[in-house]
C-alpha cells in the first residue's frame, strides 16, 4: 500500500513492536488484538476525546416533521445515544432555537395566577431513545424539520480483509480491490474516508449486487459526491481504520500493548507501559484542546436575559409570557 498506512494492519504491527511480540507466538491472535483495540476504543479513547468537548465526530441528521407525530427517534449512531444539539429547520434552511424541557415543565402549560395570563411552552423533552415535541400543535401542520446534532460514535474495528477499498467509481457502481466472501445484499454498508479525519461519508447503504468476478459493488441509491478512490467500504458499524485523530493511533496501540503485557504477567514492562500511557494521555489532552488556537470563542448567554427575546417579554427555555 503506497503512502501512509492508516489501517488496522499498521496498528497491529505497532502493538507487536511495542511488546516485541513475535508473529510466531500463539498467545494473542490478530483477532484478539483487534478485539482489544475495539474494547479500548470504546472504554478509553471515546471518553477521552469526548471529555475535551471540541466538536469531534459531530454530524447533522435532519428529520422531517410529520403531522400530529410528537415522538422522533434519536439517531442511533450517537455516542451513548446522546445529543449535541437539537434545532428546528425551516424550508429556507434556517435553524431555530428548540429548547430542551424537563418533563415537569410540561405538566401544565397554563399559569393559574391569573385567568388572563397564559404561558405557552414549546420545545422537546427526552424519553428513552426518542424526543417528544411539545406541544403537539407545533407539528399540526408541519413545514419544518428537526435537526439533530450528534457525536457519531466511531465504528468498531475490523481487519482490512473484511473491508473493500475503492478502486474506481462509475455512477452507483464501485470497483473495489476485494469483496469479502461473506458479504450479501441483505447487509448494510458504511463508506469510510480513507484519509484523516476518517469520518463516515455515508452510513447504512444498501447494495443491489456484489460481483466477485469483476469486484464490482452496485448500490441502490446515489453515492455521495465526496466518495473517492482510496476510501473504504465496510459492513455497517465497522471500519478498517480507527475513526479517531491520527495522533491518537500510538495511544490506542499503547493501550492494547499494556493489556497484552498484563496478560503476559511481566510486571516491570507492564508498569513502564502504564507510565508511558499516563504521559501520552496528558500530552494528547494538551494537543486536542483548544482545537482552534487562533480564534476567540464567542460566549453566548443561552437562555439569559438578552437571549431568545427575554428582554422583550419572552422567557427563556421555550416559555413565552
Amino acid at each position: 500500500m503506497s503512502g501512509v498506512d492508516y489501517t488496522t494492519t499498521s496498528l497491529l504491527a505497532s502493538v507487536k513492536r511495542r511488546i516485541t511480540l513475535p508473529d510466531a507466538q500463539n498467545l494473542y491472535s490478530s483477532e484478539d488484538l483487534l478485539a482489544f483495540m475495539g474494547d479500548e476504543l470504546s472504554s478509553t479513547i471515546i471518553p477521552l476525546i469526548h471529555s475535551v468537548q471540541q466538536e469531534y465526530w459531530v454530524m447533522k441528521v435532519d428529520v422531517p416533521l410529520v403531522a400530529n407525530q410528537t415522538n422522533y427517534t434519536i439517531p442511533i449512531r450517537g455516542i451513548t445515544n446522546g445529543l449535541r444539539l437539537v434545532t428546528t429547520l425551516n424550508t429556507n434552511g434556517n435553524e431555530g432555537d428548540f429548547p430542551l424541557l424537563r418533563p415537569e415543565m410540561t405538566a401544565s402549560s397554563f399559569s393559574w395566577l391569573s385567568p388572563y395570563t397564559v404561558s405557552v411552552l414549546y420545545g422537546f423533552y427526552i424519553e428513552d431513545d426518542h424526543i417528544v415535541v411539545f406541544p403537539q400543535q407545533i407539528v399540526a401542520n408541519p413545514v419544518n424539520s428537526i435537526r439533530f446534532r450528534i457525536e457519531r460514535a466511531p465504528s468498531q474495528l475490523c481487519d482490512v480483509l473484511d473491508a473493500a477499498q475503492v478502486v474506481s467509481i462509475l455512477g452507483q457502481v464501485v470497483t473495489v480491490n476485494n469483496i469479502p466472501s461473506d458479504w450479501t445484499t441483505a447487509m448494510r454498508y458504511d463508506l469510510i474516508n480513507g484519509q484523516p479525519a476518517f469520518q463516515s461519508k455515508g452510513d447504512d447503504f444498501v447494495v443491489s449486487s456484489l460481483n466477485s468476478g469483476t469486484s464490482e459493488i452496485t448500490f441502490t441509491t446515489t453515492l455521495p459526491t465526496t466518495l473517492a478512490v482510496g476510501d473504504w467500504i465496510s459492513l455497517a458499524n465497522t471500519s478498517p481504520i480507527p475513526q479517531i485523530p491520527y495522533q491518537m493511533f500510538p495511544y490506542l496501540a499503547q493501550c492494547v500493548a499494556s493489556l497484552c503485557l498484563a496478560g503476559l504477567a511481566d510486571q516491570e514492562p507492564y508498569q513502564e507501559s502504564q507510565r508511558k500511557l499516563a504521559i501520552m494521555k496528558e500530552d494528547l489532552l494538551k494537543l486536542m484542546q483548544p482545537r482552534d488556537i487562533g480564534n476567540v470563542q464567542t460566549i453566548v448567554n443561552r437562555g439569559g436575559l438578552f437571549d431568545n427575546g427575554a428582554f422583550w417579554g419572552w422567557g427563556s427555555g421555550g416559555n413565552y409570557w
